[in-house]
């Protein structure tokens, strides 16, 4: 309720300032975008910078686009917001409370599809994919360490990826747990997040035509949505 509150008073002040008479749809979406994404940041990007956030972001929305199973896709944006400097927005059709292990995987292929396309692109790689090799290690850490979704592991529990909430680290390890079990459980980890960017290479390269076109309209529009991703 509080959340949802929060929302509402958000768009009214948007529409507000806009002197609007009624608030609109438009000015939810704002809203949203605004409490979830953070404030945009007026600066300018160089063109080439630009370029490649642009590849970048693409990179996670072809990635997800044509992933089975994926959420489907809100927005595509380079106008940098909080602390990034783009991003793909992606919106789940229904409340979900249970994962499959191949959504997991589809997830981890698209948070790596941003450094994958900038490496086939620019051949090189930036420092834009900090945050999204950190979300997939951690993914690819629970689905090792606390579901049992590894062969090198199996179907023990070991904790790992398993954080203490108001401390905001990890909790501390078992000793019961064998360091060499640890050390399947990194290799675990390393391997699901590779052939994670091998699934996004593969779409990438595959729909190389439709990355091109999605990065040239978000260098001209800066913003993409839902239906213009589509088409």
């Amino acid at each position: 309720g509080a959340d949802l509150a929060n929302l509402v008073n958000e768009a009214a002040l948007l529409a507000a300032r806009k002197n609007k008479k009624i608030v609109e749809a438009a000015d939810f979406e704002e809203a949203i975008d605004k409490i979830v994404l953070g404030t945009e940041r007026a600066f300018v990007m160089s063109e080439e910078e630009k370029r490649v956030v642009a590849y970048h972001e693409s990179g996670h929305a072809i990635v997800a686009y044509f992933s089975p199973g994926a959420d489907p896709l809100r927005k595509v944006s380079i106008v940098p917001r909080g602390r990034a400097l783009g991003v793909t927005v992606q919106s789940p059709a229904e409340d979900r409370f249970n994962y499959n292990e191949r959504y997991l995987l589809g997830r981890l292929a698209v948070m790596m599809g941003g450094r994958v396309s900038e490496q086939i692109v620019f051949d090189e790689v930036t420092t834009g994919a900090q945050n999204d090799l950190k979300e997939a290690t951690q993914l690819a850490r629970r689905m090792v360490g606390l579901w049992g979704m590894s062969d090198e592991v199996g179907p023990i529990y070991l904790g790992i990826g398993e954080q203490q909430v108001f401390l905001g680290r990890e909790i501390a390890q078992d000793h019961e747990v064998s360091e060499q079990l640890l050390n399947r459980a990194d290799a675990a980890v390393l391997r699901l997040v590779s052939e994670a960017m091998e699934q996004a290479r593969r779409i990438l390269l595959a729909q190389r035509d439709k990355l091109d076109r999605l990065a040239a309209t978000l260098i001209e529009e800066e913003t993409v949505g839902q239906g213009q991703i589509a088409a």
